[in-house]
């Protein structure tokens, strides 16, 4: 009787999964957006180090405090 549990939590993963790339790519839009909106060459670039920075600070934090604790969170749900 293993089947349909199995099932729930394959289709769980899969909602999450659809949902952080859903996630991922509007905010890669919307920086895209931000970056190409800058005048010139330099201020673009300007711009892509201070996104670069900003997104290695946040998916080390989603990394290695978010999405822990979103796993314990579902596995204590059930």
């Amino acid at each position: 009787m293993d089947g349909p549990k199995a099932l729930r939590e394959w289709r769980r993963g899969e909602e999450t999964a659809r949902h952080g790339l859903f996630t991922f790519l509007l905010i890669f839009s919307l920086v895209n957006l931000d970056i190409m909106a800058q005048k010139s060459r330099e201020e673009q670039e300007r711009a892509t180090q201070t996104w670069v920075g900003w997104g290695l600070t946040f998916v080390l934090l989603a990394f290695f405090i978010i999405t822990p604790e979103q796993e314990w969170l579902a596995v204590n749900q059930t």
